[in-house]
């Protein structure tokens, strides 16, 4: 059975403090999302987000959720907010929308509680920024 995102924040949190999971069931949670659209053929895309997912978690492969012939969801959870303690996980679906192009779209979700640290949102303005950077290489 595939955990919710809820559920991969409320283990994480679990680990990094005895109280976090059952404190996770009342913090709300931070999300953020967007679609990039890679001018490149499917499956080097696919590639090339699962390398950014990679670099985003210090080298862990990202987790295959979904995959089918047109369409890759990844998933990684990895470290934000202040000192990067914040577990956030991010969801990376490539769908093929053309011979040359395919579109990504990023989810980044975080549990958010009194201090504001808006983690979700710096995360996937870090996967953005990473994707872009990837697209100005030859």
């Amino acid at each position: 059975m595939r955990r919710t995102e809820d559920e991969l924040l409320a283990e994480a949190l679990g680990r990094i403090n005895k109280g976090g999971k059952f404190a996770s069931r009342f913090l709300r949670n931070d999300v953020a999302e967007f679609d990039h659209e890679l001018p490149l053929e499917f499956g080097p895309a696919v590639e090339r987000a699962r390398a950014v997912l990679g670099r985003l978690a210090g080298g862990t492969v990202p987790e295959p959720v979904e995959a089918g012939a047109d369409r890759v969801t990844l998933r990684v959870l990895t470290g934000g907010g202040y000192l990067g303690m914040n577990p956030v996980v991010v969801i990376l679906d490539a769908t093929r929308n053309g011979e040359r192009t395919t579109t990504l779209h990023v989810r980044a979700v975080a549990k958010e509680g009194l201090v504001k640290q808006r983690a979700a949102q710096k995360t996937a303005e870090r996967v953005a920024e990473l994707l872009h950077g990837a697209d100005a290489g030859p």
